[in-house]
């Protein structure tokens, strides 16, 4: 769905539920608005009464919602408008009862729709236009105005541009906030911060009353003019390297995919003789492994032999592998000789080349590197490394972890640096080398992931 499941359920308690949204400016509390009434009216139910756009520019900038919210149901109720209709009415009726018999009569003509939904964007600007009329009746007002939802049966969402709390928030039954934030990656390098700093969205579910709220906060994203949001990722299943995923082909002669068709069109894929980093950080834990799992997979549907050495706690077994003549998976033992083990390392790479006839591709965990041999004998090493895989075109995949030194020496090697960071119970990942806004990462069978922007 596009909007959280407690929303849905909140609207679906009773008829006559009054919901705040509320946020800074462009934190897309209209977009919500109008998502809301997409999922849950049926077609031409909802009434949106408008007091900062006409009805031609909010079809322009939100042309979807023309089969939800006919022109007849668009309120201009922009200053000028709404404060001549007052006028006139303020003949006949105190000034008081001029505003509420205004708002009154959009309940009054909603009440012959099935399942309607009123919403009123921006309250703040009601307030504002109307102050003068209601003075320091603004209490009573905001009652009276839910009290017509419950009396009608009539759903109400309203819309304020404050994110603090308000007396409002005590007399309606539901209130979010929409929220914009930096999202900082934890820094474990020299580099200035602003190249890790990111921003996102969010949802805040703040009183749902009758409402189980399961999670707090949720991850959203404006993604083609539109609101949707993120569930929490929770890993359902081992990483393995499987036959059954979907190839996808290189994107060019001299470069390799990522499994990962989104990531390609971001990296252009993965350059022969390249390192590439993705940088773990605090609190991903082991639900990275399906990116490995993807880019292995793919790497051997193309006809690749692949090395992998695991990242400290990455497990993968023999009979999760296919084709195992062409993946190799070692790790170096305790006490073991760097030289010894770095002349076997060189022998296996050959193996891989001879029996495939193209570059592999490398995995490398450096937190196990560095656990093993220490940060100043992994230097020396992964010096020599890179030297002949640059002979070689080999493409090779550093995994770093949030806190290692090694990140130091990752980053100024790296082709690609990529950033796995947790967010709201799911994964983003975004880009360093080259710089990118975040992207959520969706996980499906068969290995399947696509990168969705936040915006």
């Amino acid at each position: 769905m596009q909007i959280p499941k407690e929303i849905k359920n909140f609207f679906g308690i009773e008829e006559g539920q009054a919901l705040l949204i509320k946020g800074l400016p462009g934190t897309g509390k209209t977009t919500l608005a109008l998502e809301i009434i997409n999922t849950l009216c049926e077609k031409k139910n909802g009434v949106y009464i408008s007091t900062r756009i006409d009805p031609q520019r909010l079809y322009a900038t939100n042309p979807w919602i023309s089969d939800i919210i006919p022109p007849k149901n668009v309120i201009n109720a922009t200053q000028n408008r709404l404060l001549k209709s007052l006028k006139g009415a303020t003949r006949e009726l105190s000034e008081y009862d001029a505003v509420l018999d205004f708002f009154r009569v959009f309940f009054d003509e909603a009440e012959e729709m099935d399942n309607p939904m009123i919403v009123i964007d921006s309250w703040d600007a009601v307030l504002n236009y109307t102050s003068h009329f209601i003075e320091d009746t603004q209490h009573s007002f905001e009652q009276n105005m839910c009290e017509f939802a419950r009396d009608t049966g009539i759903h109400l969402i309203l819309v304020s541009e404050f994110a603090d709390t308000m007396p409002l928030d005590y007399i309606v039954d539901g209130v979010v906030t929409m929220e914009q934030f930096k999202l900082m990656g934890s820094s474990g390098t020299d580099s200035p911060n602003s190249m890790r700093t990111r921003h996102a969205r969010q949802i805040r579910l703040n009183k749902l009353r009758g409402v189980e709220i399961r999670q707090k906060t949720y991850t959203t994203t404006l993604h083609g003019g539109r609101f949707s949001y993120f569930e929490p990722y929770r890993e359902h299943q081992d990483a393995r390297i499987a036959s059954d995923v979907v190839r996808v082909p290189d994107p060019g002669e001299f470069r390799i995919s990522t499994g990962i068709p989104d990531l390609d069109i971001l990296t252009g894929g993965l350059k022969y003789g390249s390192c590439n980093v993705i940088e773990i950080d605090h609190g991903v834990g082991k639900r990275y492994y399906q990116i490995l799992t993807a880019l292995a997979s793919n790497a051997l549907k193309n006809g690749r032999g692949v090395f992998i050495l695991p990242s400290i706690g990455y497990q993968l077994s023999s009979r999760d592998i296919f084709v195992p003549t062409n993946v190799v998976i070692s790790q170096p033992g305790e006490d073991e000789d760097l030289e010894e083990w770095g002349k076997e390392l060189l022998e296996k790479w050959d193996g891989l080349r001879e029996r495939t006839g193209k570059p592999i591709l490398n995995i490398i965990g450096m937190d196990a590197m560095e656990f093993a041999f220490g940060y100043k004998q992994l230097l020396n090493m992964a010096n020599r490394m890179i030297r002949k895989w640059k002979e070689t075109n080999d493409v090779n995949v550093f995994v770093v972890k949030t806190g290692q030194e090694s990140i130091n020496m990752a980053i100024h090697t790296a082709d690609t640096y990529f950033l796995v960071n947790e967010l709201n119970g799911g994964l983003c990942l975004y880009g360093i080398i080259p710089r990118t806004e975040p992207y959520y990462l969706l996980f499906e069978n068969q290995n399947k992931i696509s990168l969705t922007p936040i915006v």
